[in-house]
């Protein structure tokens, strides 16, 4: 069994993504999910003035959103597969295999 976790910092790309590896792999592997976690937020507040003014500040936010997938059995072909689109701009793609 493989777990596919996904990572980026927009939702569509992760959805778009989705959308292509489900479409290659639904008619010959089985697979559970997609399965969407919750998204991480981490907030960030900047002083933006250099002198004694603390009240200019910027406040700034980041959003994580991560996937997770499992596909029961595979061969061969669906690790080259998998090992020729690991490198996806914007995504962060890991793989565990359980």
């Amino acid at each position: 069994m493989i777990k596919i976790t996904l990572k980026s910092y927009f939702i569509f790309k992760i959805k778009s993504f989705l959308l292509y590896f489900i479409n290659n792999i639904k008619k010959k592997y089985s697979y559970i999910g997609p399965f969407f976690m919750p998204r991480k937020i981490e907030k960030f507040t900047i002083l933006i003035s250099p002198h004694v003014d603390k009240h200019a500040r910027d406040q700034i936010q980041i959003k994580y959103f991560k996937v997770i997938l499992y596909i029961k059995k595979f061969d061969i072909k669906l690790l080259n597969f998998l090992f020729k689109n690991k490198y996806i701009d914007g995504i962060h793609i890991k793989y565990n295999f359980l």
